[in-house]
């Protein structure tokens, strides 16, 4: 009889062979290491990194955008991210415990499927790209 967290543990490896067959039928080329999956994107002349992490009961896709160095103080930067919160449905920034600004989706697993896998993990690849375009330049961030 398996133990709770056996069960556990081939419910993980289901989820991350299901999201590898995703990536797969989306084109894209990743790297696989110990419950993390992480594809490489050059998005203007940079290069980001898209992790894809599985946990139990949810799937966290994740990037960062700038590194805290970089960031900002200023209530008008925050208040550019939060606009891009209320007119793209899809795009969420925010700020890990480091500072780092990154955009981030999470997934329940009991509710994904290839199309919301697909919106989530795209949805953060066009937040860097939104970044990059339409807000950093506004705040003079050279990326």
């Amino acid at each position: 009889m398996l133990t709770v967290g056996q069960l556990g543990d081939l419910l993980s490896i289901e989820v991350e062979s299901q999201i590898e067959e995703f990536l797969n039928g989306m084109g894209v080329k990743y790297q696989k290491e110990e419950g993390v999956i992480a594809s490489l994107w050059k998005v203007g002349d940079g290069e980001y990194w898209v992790f894809v992490l599985v946990g139990d009961d949810w799937v966290a896709i994740r990037t960062t955008i700038l590194e805290s160095g970089k960031v900002p103080d200023s209530a008008e930067f925050y208040r550019a991210l939060l606009n891009a919160h209320y007119t793209l449905a899809e795009v969420r920034y925010d700020v890990d415990e480091e500072g780092n600004l990154g955009s981030s989706k999470t997934i329940p697993v009991s509710g994904m499927n290839k199309d919301i896998f697909t919106s989530e993990f795209n949805s953060v690849v066009f937040a860097i790209d939104y970044f990059r375009q339409e807000i950093a330049p506004k705040f003079g961030i050279e990326l």
